[in-house]
């Protein structure tokens, strides 16, 4: 097996005047798991098309090693119009069916071959169609019916295009799958897909053992599979070892390198230009050669120090002053289809509050937040909104927008100026700081890009106070600086926030509470103090906790059920022991919690690679995790005490 799966060799690819990618070079390993990230517009879809074979570079060379199979998913797949799902599985099977048919063929010319190297030839051939079909199977239907069973495909006769893009996305991801690939290049896999979904692709790509291309914006996603990252930036590539995490963490040393590098130049730029004000002499040789490296380094400086204009984002909050901003209480809703979808609701949304909804598609998460907008009336249930409350929502389909009117229009309504914060600004100064060029801003809004209308929408948020802001797939086509600010931004947000997101690491980052659809349970969304990630470890712990229970709870002799049912509620004496013990450990964890704290707050904590602050971020994930531990512990031990109070009372 080769070492290099691929390869791109110098390539450039310019569109006009401008370069999207400058002589760029990388390899893919065989058995490398790599992460492909870059602001929108950085070239990523540029090198896609390049990999699939779509495009050509004006020069350079793009070399996938010979007889290794190679599988690509395009950020948008389509399909012919009369495809079902059945026949692009089909195709997607094709290399196999030939094998099956190879396989025969061998066969048969053994059997009449009368050559002797023609028959080493046939047997060597033979051996190698063998060790495929042993791994890929002898027949095509069972692979079928477990591309339809891993991708939960219902409907294998459904036409492709009738679908919706996260159904399509399944069948291009099931076709990827089936192709069984020693190469894997990914454009944006989890858009438009549900948590399951994306958490099936996350235990595919960490057990895939071939050569995988990852490009996302999925910070979780890389955090979990891919063991090195590549940053797309200027039409060229830097490479970073390890995770996403290990990406951040370098990087950050990098950028701290640079920017003492950028002062060492900025201050001998000073003193070169001043021996030039002097009135240096260029009659000399040497002195030519000097100011030639004084103008060098000034274009130098000036290409370090040239940062790109953007708007902090900043969301401000509304006028309203009360801690309870809206309450639900046993809400149902029904579409008249006699299918309920809230099973009696019970919410309190108080302020500063961010609240992640969490469910897969189809649950009713848009039809909780048009309820609890106002949008829609509850069967029935009581709802109760502030009277004064203010709201500010971006939709999933981005409804807010006009199509018809230019984005300066979407923005200001025809108005010159506009209102940020307790000042006036000139619309069009306003969007130039999102990226919006002033010759550019009389476009339609129905010409943009996903990314290019979620910027407009968020720069038009923000020029509203509210008390509730109300962002469904907020995430949707943002590169990940974009994302970084913005989770910033809502970090900051004095108001409440409900979010509706696929992007996990974003919900885990920003939400303080998780409301969680459960369709198993009697509460069809129950509420969570904490993020989606600390949902899915208390559902674990749960699930394991009821797992445990039955299995104690068979009787195995009349006498152990006696026992059991004779046993009195409370604490024994073992566990009033451990309650002690699980308190003065909470203690002592949050005082050393306290302590890390104090170390990151100190800005000099991170000034070099072996500075504390790199190893206290560690220490502090590690002891928030034991604290949750012992938090539920507690929980379990004071609840149980709690019984023997009240049959007590």
């Amino acid at each position: 097996m080769p070492d290099i799966a691929l390869s791109l060799v110098r390539v450039s690819k310019a569109f006009g005047a401008d370069p999207i990618l400058d002589n760029l070079s990388f390899g893919l390993m065989v058995g490398e798991k790599v992460g492909l990230i870059g602001r929108n517009g950085a070239g990523k879809s540029t090198l896609f098309r390049l990999l699939s074979g779509e495009d050509t570079p004006d020069s350079g060379e793009v070399v996938v090693t010979q007889g290794l199979r190679v599988a690509r998913l395009s950020q948008d797949p389509h399909f012919p119009a009369d495809a079902t799902v059945r026949t692009a599985l089909e195709w997607a099977l094709a290399d196999h069916r030939q094998l099956i048919q190879r396989h025969g063929e061998i066969h048969e010319e053994l059997h009449t071959c009368q050559d002797k190297s023609r028959e080493e030839r046939l047997h060597a051939e033979l051996e190698r169609v063998e060790h495929h079909l042993h791994h890929m199977g002898w027949d095509i239907e069972p692979r079928l019916k477990e591309a339809q069973t891993t991708w939960g495909l219902a409907d294998l006769e459904t036409r492709v295009e009738s679908l919706s893009g996260g159904w399509r996305k399944r069948v291009a991801l099931a076709q990827a799958w089936l192709k069984d690939p020693d190469v894997l290049v990914l454009d944006e896999p989890t858009n438009h897909l549900d948590p399951e979904q994306v958490e099936k692709l996350e235990v595919w790509l960490q057990g895939f053992d071939g050569a995988l291309l990852l490009i996302t914006h999925d910070r979780h996603l890389l955090d979990s599979v891919v063991d090195r990252m590549l940053e797309l930036e200027g039409g060229r590539i830097t490479s970073y070892d390890g995770s996403y995490s290990d990406y951040l963490l370098e990087k950050s040393d990098r950028e701290f390198r640079e920017a003492r590098l950028t002062e060492h130049m900025q201050n001998r730029l000073r003193r070169e230009m001043a021996w030039l004000r002097r009135g240096a002499r260029a009659r000399t040789r040497k002195s030519k050669l000097r100011i030639q490296d004084v103008l060098d380094l000034k274009d130098d400086v000036q290409d370090r120090t040239r940062l790109e204009t953007r708007q902090d984002l900043v969301f401000r909050g509304g006028d309203t002053r009360s801690d309870v901003l809206l309450t639900a209480e046993k809400v149902c809703f029904d579409y008249g289809n006699g299918i309920e979808l809230m099973g009696g609701l019970d919410l309190l949304l108080q302020r500063r509050l961010r609240l992640a909804i969490l469910g897969p598609n189809g649950c009713g998460k848009s039809t909780l937040l048009k309820l609890l907008l106002g949008d829609l009336e509850p069967t029935s249930g009581k709802l109760v909104r502030h009277p004064k409350l203010s709201v500010s929502a971006i939709s999933q389909g981005r409804a807010e927008l006009d199509g018809s009117l230019s984005i300066l229009d979407n923005l200001a309504d025809r108005a010159a100026v506009v209102n940020v914060g307790s000042s006036t600004m000139h619309a069009h100064v306003y969007l130039t700081r999102f990226g919006f060029a002033v010759e550019h801003q009389g476009r339609l809004a129905s010409t943009l890009s996903g990314g290019e209308r979620n910027r407009l929408l968020l720069a038009k948020a923000m020029l509203h106070p509210a008390d509730l802001l109300v962002l469904d797939e907020p995430t949707n086509d943002l590169d990940i600086p974009t994302l970084q600010n913005l989770e910033e931004a809502l970090l900051d947000y004095p108001g409440t926030l409900l979010l509706v997101s696929h992007d996990r690491f974003f919900l885990d980052q920003v939400a303080t509470h998780t409301l969680a659809w459960n369709p198993e349970g009697t509460l069809r969304w129950e509420l969570y103090e904490g993020n989606p990630g600390t949902v899915k470890r208390l559902r674990a712990e749960r699930a394991a906790v009821a797992s445990s229970n039955t299995k104690k709870e068979a009787p195995k002799s009349p006498v152990r059920t006696e026992s059991t049912k004779s046993r009195k509620p409370g604490l024994s004496q073992k566990e009033m022991r451990r309650l002690a013990e699980v308190e003065t450990e909470l203690q002592t964890r949050n005082d050393q919690l306290a302590a890390l704290d104090a170390i990151l707050a100190d800005p000099s904590a991170f000034v070099s690679s072996q500075a504390p602050g790199h190893q206290a971020l560690k220490d502090r994930d590690t002891l928030k995790a034991q604290l949750d531990e012992l938090e539920l512990e507690w929980l379990e031990l004071e609840e149980k005490r709690g019984q023997e109070t009240g049959r007590n009372e």
